[in-house]
């Protein structure tokens, strides 16, 4: 019987080539683009899956509540590890990790700047699994000044990552540190990565203090632990160490676990150290690949109804020859199933050649094994069931429940419910297409929104240079000489961070609008005289720094007008600061500058104090005249290798450097608008295939009107006014449900656009959903017009 089926099956696919290959081609889309996206989904939702104590590692976390303010950093205090390794038995291993400055390292001719190494405890890789090639795990870290590097690291240094284990590299204060272990690279699906690993040991000193937030803490806790009990826990270590601390001056922190497969995805902290997904994108792209299914079923459906003339017949024949109707839902459930399977392998081909574009599209390094994954496969079986099956169902009652007699007499009309079914399924689909349109219109005008908005500074003809080390900070004001001499520079000014990077926060003595001095904590920044007039900044009140006042070196200070704003001053210049342990650090403010962002569009513009620092700061900031770029390259080398001669030479456009904030989301934008205009395309086939339909159940009436004086227009309206009204029913559906879900999207940005501005996306949908229709109807239309109506009407 299955052989027979399948026979049947294919001879009737082979037989009408058009309606297989629009059938086929529909579904292998629809398909594609579901495999896709679950091969997305299924990597976001495999960060940091790969460490053997995955479900029993935690990251802590710092909630820091001020009397005006509250905010969540993802470091703690360096003491806190130590403190539960020794007193709480209950915790198997505490590990930090401790960022580096940006340092040059060097074997021979061979130096490097290095951003991603840090310190770690000698018990890192107890908790964290990260694969060997060379070396100890167990004892790698344990001494001082010993380094542990990942693959591609070590190639930079030597020849090959074997060759490097034993052998040591210099950093450019001349310490040098012993290569005693080699790893993989970090897998691409991790929250934290890391090029090198040195043993804590290494820096004794950096024992820290219960004030200071600057390390990365994980614990690992017994398998199905409690947490509540280890929450107490952490709750007795901030009473009884870091409440001392705190308390008098009105902050509260407490500290908050996150499981270390939910840091990706769910956590929202600002100063995570590689950039996070969102749970939301899951959820979104899970949803569009089930509309992407569900809109190529109801192609086949429509697709299928529309032949209902041509298979009528061969129903009505068949009945009368003796088949029962379980036969014929047996038949037409088989030719579903097999236009499933041939739909299902094209897509694997399909996923095949097209994977590395994919991978370029959604910035992901997936590889075609990911296909022969247990939930990739049971997604499979899914798949061609739910296409298969569901697809085929209404086409398989519908059309084996015709009466044979009607059929064979010429008489196939449709009842009202086919007619309301079929009618249904094209509004689902208009509505689905027409939600996912203007969605992806309005994240692309947030996302321009975020390119161009105005920052507070000018980011155009910007450079950062970023210094390492001691040596490069002592001559650092001889470089700024050096670059202020070459034409294409118009000025030069230095500052310990960059817009678009967090900043630290230090506790100072305000004083308050009645003149009071009160604890807060303020957003820091170091920078030189230069720096406001080269990031080409506002200064609203009061002055910049002067190098012709020389108490700014001592006590000048500006702040942001969100300071102000915060103290509620009305006249902010010579506002006082005090800072140290004994507040013996006496500043003044000399100047307001205007807001500008300092961290990326996801965060409010937060209060900001700018002290003068001509001394060790990371960035010099270039601000050039507009030219030839190779030649102002050429000249800002010019005036580093003057400086450096022995250290390499590397630049930042500023520019680019923040658009990178917005990276995931544009790249997330790009995905979700590919696969919107692939979901209305498959539903313009089904517009198709309902347009195949009607046309031909009322070819006779195109025919006679014809005859009558119809022209070929009239006939156009006539028979798309009814699609219009389709389209209609499924925008009445769409535009609140996008309306709703691109709001709560919107709310996930501190500066965003406005819904009510955005009439002209819906009116643009609208006018494109009418134009689609009438192409599609009137392309049907216009083909049965045209015809002979002598051979319309030949039957009659």
């Amino acid at each position: 019987m299955f052989k027979n089926l399948l026979k049947i099956s294919l001879r009737n696919l082979y037989k009408d080539k058009t309606y297989s290959i629009i059938n086929i081609f529909g579904l292998t889309i629809g398909i594609t683009c579901s495999l896709f996206l679950l091969l997305y989904i299924l990597d976001e939702l495999s960060y940091d899956r790969y460490h053997k104590n995955t479900d029993s590692i935690y990251r802590i976390v710092s909630h820091i509540k001020e009397p005006d303010n509250e905010f969540t950093w993802a470091s703690t205090q360096t003491p806190l590890a130590d403190e539960l390794d020794d007193n709480y038995p209950e915790i198997e291993n505490a590990v930090r990790f401790i960022g580096l400055d940006r340092t040059i390292y060097k074997i021979g001719d061979k130096q490097f700047p290095e951003e991603r190494f840090y310190l770690a405890d000698s018990t890192v890789f107890d908790m964290f699994s990260y694969e060997f090639i060379g070396g100890d795990p167990n004892t790698a870290l344990d001494n001082s000044f010993s380094i542990v590097l990942t693959e591609t690291t070590a190639k930079k240094y030597f020849s090959s990552a074997q060759t490097a284990l034993g052998e040591s590299i210099q950093n450019q204060q001349g310490e040098t540190f012993k290569i005693t272990g080699v790893t993989k690279d970090v897998p691409h699906n991790s929250h934290f990565k890391f090029d090198a690993l040195i043993s804590k040991n290494t820096r004794p000193e950096l024992q820290g203090s219960w004030g200071g937030f600057n390390v990365i803490t994980y614990i690992q806790l017994p398998t199905h632990y409690d947490l509540s009990k280890i929450q107490t826990s952490l709750d007795k270590v901030v009473v009884e160490k870091v409440n001392p601390v705190f308390e008098r001056i009105g902050i509260k922190v407490k500290y908050q676990l996150q499981p270390i497969t939910r840091i990706h995805l769910y956590s929202k902290i600002d100063d995570e150290a590689e950039a996070g997904g969102d749970i939301s994108y899951i959820y979104i792209f899970g949803a569009v690949g089930i509309f992407m299914l569900v809109i190529a079923c109801i192609n086949y459906m429509n697709l299928a109804t529309a032949r209902s003339a041509t298979r009528g017949k061969e129903v009505g024949i068949r009945k009368v020859m003796g088949s029962e109707k379980k036969q014929l839902i047996y038949q037409f459930l088989s030719e579903s199933v097999v236009v499933a399977l041939i739909a299902l392998a094209l897509s694997l081909l399909l996923i095949f050649v097209t994977l590395p574009y994919f991978n370029a599209l959604a910035d992901k390094t997936l590889s075609f094994n990911y296909i022969f994954q247990p939930a990739v496969i049971w997604s499979l079986i899914g798949i061609v069931v739910f296409t298969g099956l569901v697809g085929g169902s209404y086409p398989a009652f519908y059309l084996s429940n015709f009466n044979p007699v009607n059929v064979l007499k010429g008489k196939l009309s449709s009842k009202g419910g086919s007619v309301i079914f079929r009618k249904s399924l094209v509004v689902t689909q208009f509505a689905l297409g027409i939600f996912m349109l203007i969605s992806t219109l309005i994240v692309f005008d947030q996302l321009q929104f975020l390119r161009n908005k105005e920052l507070g500074f000018d980011k155009e003809q910007l450079m950062r240079l970023e210094l390492s080390g001691g040596e490069q900070f002592g001559k650092a004001q001889v470089l700024l000489e050096a670059l202020k001499k070459h034409p294409e520079v118009m000025s030069a000014g230095m500052a310990n961070a960059s817009p678009g990077q967090g900043i630290g926060k230090n506790i100072f003595q305000v004083e308050d609008s009645d003149g009071k001095m009160v604890e807060r904590g303020v957003d820091l920044y170091f920078a030189d005289y230069d720096f406001i007039k080269t990031m080409k900044m506002s200064i609203v009140q009061g002055r910049d720094f002067s190098r012709d006042v020389p108490s700014d070196s001592l006590y000048g200070v500006l702040v942001n007008e969100s300071m102000v704003k915060r103290m509620g001053w009305k006249d902010p210049v010579g506002r006082r600061f005090k800072a140290g342990q004994q507040n013996q650090i006496d500043k003044r403010v000399v100047g307001v500058v205007k807001d500008y962002h300092q961290r990326s569009l996801y965060e409010p513009i937060e209060p900001l104090i700018i002290i003068l620092n001509e001394q060790f700061n990371n960035y010099v900031f270039v601000r050039t005249n507009p030219g030839d770029i190779g030649k102002i390259l050429n000249s800002i080398e010019t005036a580093w290798k003057e400086v450096y001669p022995n250290d390499p030479f590397s630049y930042t456009f500023v520019n680019q450097s923040l658009d990178s904030q917005y990276h995931a989301d544009q790249k997330r934008s790009q995905i979700f608008t590919a696969f919107s205009c692939l979901t209305v395309f498959i539903a313009c086939l089904g517009l198709l295939g309902l347009a195949a339909f009607t046309t031909e159940q009322r070819t006779k009436e195109i025919g006679i009107r014809k005859v009558i004086g119809a022209n070929v227009r009239t006939l156009v309206l006539m028979v798309s006014k009814e699609f219009f009204v389709l389209v209609a029913i499924g925008m009445i559906l769409a535009f609140p449900a996008a309306w709703y879900f691109t709001n709560n999207w919107l709310n996930n940005f501190s500066y965003r656009i406005e819904m009510t501005d955005e009439w002209t996306t819906f009116l643009f949908s609208t006018l494109l959903a009418f134009v689609i229709t009438l192409l599609t109807v009137g392309f049907h239309v216009v083909r049965a017009a045209i015809v002979n109506p002598v051979k319309s009407l030949r039957d009659d």
